[in-house]
């Protein structure tokens, strides 16, 4: 059974030391639904995804409701709130996952991405990131080899 080295990987990532601004540049100029924010020696401390970019630029209380038509948009308040984003550090908001492991069976892969919610995952050699895996092209992998007797 092939390895996660054999599958897309992305190579998208960010320096812990990069701004959150930076981070949300490079994760949507890389195309995934998250990026790497990497430490020393290239070692992941956490991701950054499009919910945690949504998250820091909308306010908390959203996750709460149910529905929000009673509520208007206060433009300068949200503009403000994505400024003071923009410039904090990319490590205020990531979140720490459990990274794939390059040796890893694409079905350890895709039971990580059922019980998690993530929609991508880093892979690692060692504690060396080496790309991220998103859902998207673990199963686009899966169905292009998918045939007879496969």
């Amino acid at each position: 059974m092939p390895d996660l080295r054999t599958l897309p990987l992305v190579n998208a990532s960010v320096p812990d030391g990069a701004l959150f601004g930076e981070a949300v540049a490079r994760l949507f100029e890389a195309q995934v639904p998250a990026i790497a924010v990497l430490g020393s020696g290239e070692r992941v401390v956490g991701v950054l995804s499009e919910l945690d970019v949504l998250r820091a630029v909308f306010p908390a209380y959203l996750a709460e409701l149910r529905q929000t038509a009673f509520l208007e948009d206060d433009s300068t308040a949200l503009q403000e709130r994505a400024w003071e984003a923009r410039t904090r550090r990319a490590t205020d908001f990531v979140r720490r996952v459990e990274p794939l492991d390059g040796d890893d069976s694409v079905t350890h892969a895709a039971e990580r991405f059922l019980h998690t919610g993530e929609q991508a995952l880093p892979v690692v050699e060692g504690e060396r990131f080496i790309g991220m895996l998103s859902v998207a092209a673990l199963c686009h992998a899966r169905l292009d080899r998918a045939g007879p007797g496969d």
